[in-house]
């Protein structure tokens, strides 16, 4: 699944519903520079590749979308998929950061043949909005090579039949260092065909034995197995009911009964709780489930019984429910609080703050309980989003997280919706300001700090250029303005408290 990353992006809403064709890429930070990360296929088809640098990402695309590369939601991603993948055989294993590897020996009866075995396999990953290639081979290297290098969609090479498919495609798929890659493409050695011409016996002393072993896999000299993946069962309990139940206390008391056995669980294996499922099962209609989000990893039982207990009071119970289950359907490795030696604090106040949270969004939604997020853009008005407190968690993000471009001049915790224009007397053009006012009021300027000067922004539609106080009024009031440049026109954009 080449596009792995920034389709799980466009899934997750990052591009408005009527530009969902944008190009986007990911963005990570190296070193001090931030770097393209992923591209969609968009993107690529406009030249931005890997590893460029964001600047020139942006210098060549003005319209590009950025979004900050989250491989930690890749892999999460990638395990999904991984346990969809069983379907089909066992013996699945999933390879970061885009790849499924299937070991079907002896399941392709199971649906005709090879070929619809692998037809199956890639529709189903394009019918959850992934671009996918498949190959099936006698091995796993020469499967891989033929999957992230070749050109269709499906491909089924057939028993003995692997060095000739092989051949025409480049080096690098056979999964070398790319520092090989690139001395074999210097020596003339453009293929894995070219490679197969070298004698055998002078490749390790030239390019290492890492060459010679991934050479050998892919033509079945040494085998390669495909490690397990074990999906591990969910903490989970379930009842069945000896006759229909149509009362509702009885429901309550059997969910909260599972969630005992569903605890112990997940206290056994030292986790926490960050999403439950109960799943109710009907005598003569499809099994409902209702999803419980918390907004920390919480082990708080009594919170979580009383919000299950709170979700069932509206479910119909008029059909007759036969049996119950709840799943622990997200955990999470359990850190417990620490107190304050200095400063005591009671340590079960942020426990209390998520059981508040999780109260309000389980009968509100999820969408309905927001919280801002800061993001690495020097113009103020970007420099965060707003995203659901059951993602993000209700955990502040530390100091330096996401620094901004005007970190140097501390910024306002809370800015104005909308900059205010503002009248201002100033001794000289490039100078702060000696008098402002705005609306009905006006404040004489007793001590200022910058400029701070922000340019950038060209990309969005229009360059932005500001010069950035922060003022202290003879009052001792702080307000962070703004002159915009070349305009000479003043702005206030946000009050220190």
């Amino acid at each position: 699944m080449p596009h792995l990353a920034t389709e799980r992006a466009r899934r997750a809403g990052v591009l408005p519903p009527g530009e969902t064709e944008r190009p986007l890429v990911l963005v990570q930070r190296k070193n001090s520079t931030a770097i393209v990360a992923e591209v969609c296929p968009q993107a690529l088809r406009r030249g931005l590749r890997v590893g460029v640098s964001l600047g020139e990402a942006q210098a060549r695309v003005p319209d590009l979308t950025l979004w900050p590369h989250e491989p930690q939601r890749d892999r999460a991603l990638l395990g999904q998929l991984a346990n969809w993948a069983l379907r089909f055989t066992p013996l699945v294993e999933a390879q970061t950061p885009n790849t499924l590897l299937l070991d079907v020996t002896g399941c392709q009866r199971l649906f005709g043949d090879e070929q619809n075995l692998a037809q199956q396999a890639q529709a189903g990953l394009v019918r959850q909005g992934l671009q996918a290639r498949a190959a099936l081979a006698d091995t796993v290297g020469a499967a891989y090579a033929l999957a992230s290098a070749g050109s269709e969609a499906v491909v089924v090479v057939p028993t003995g039949c692997g060095s000739a498919y092989l051949a025409p495609l480049p080096a690098a798929a056979l999964r070398i260092a790319p520092a090989i890659s690139a001395r074999l493409y210097t020596l003339g050695v453009r293929t894995i065909g070219d490679l197969l011409h070298l004698p055998r016996a002078s490749l390790p002393a030239r390019f290492g034995q890492e060459l010679v072993l991934r050479l050998q896999q892919a033509l079945g000299e040494v085998f390669e197995p495909v490690a397990v993946h074990d999906p591990g069962e969910p903490p989970q309990a379930e009842v069945t009911f000896d006759a229909v139940v149509r009362d509702l206390v009885t429901v309550q008391v059997a969910a909260e009964r599972l969630l005992e056995a569903v605890f112990a669980q997940v206290l056994q294996r030292e986790l926490g709780l960050r999403r439950l499922e109960c799943v109710l099962y009907y005598e003569r209609v499809p099994p409902v489930a209702l999803s419980l989000g918390m907004s920390r990893t919480s082990r708080a039982r009594e919170h979580i019984a009383e919000l299950l207990r709170r979700r069932l009071e509206g479910v119909d119970v008029g059909d007759g429910l036969s049996g119950l289950k709840v799943i622990a359907r997200e955990t999470a490795r359990w850190q417990a609080g620490q107190g304050e030696l200095f400063e005591p604090r009671d340590p079960g106040a942020d426990e209390a703050l998520g059981c508040l949270i999780d109260r309000v969004v389980n009968r509100l939604g999820a969408g309905a309980v927001m919280r801002a997020q800061l993001v690495d853009d020097y113009e103020p008005e970007w420099a965060f989003r707003y995203v659901s407190v059951v993602e993000a968690g209700c955990v502040a993000e530390e100091a330096g997280a996401a620094e901004t471009g005007l970190a140097a001049m501390t910024r306002p915790v809370r800015l104005l919706p909308c900059p205010l224009p503002v009248r201002v007397i100033a001794l000289c053009p490039d100078g702060p300001p000696t008098w402002f006012g705005y609306r009905d009021g006006e404040h004489v300027v007793a001590r200022a700090e910058g400029p701070e000067r922000l340019e950038t922004a060209w990309w969005r539609g229009g360059d932005v250029r500001r010069d950035y106080f922060r003022i202290t009024s003879e009052s001792g009031e702080q307000f962070w303005v703004f002159c915009t440049l070349p305009e000479r026109r003043w702005f206030l954009h946000g009050v220190f408290a």
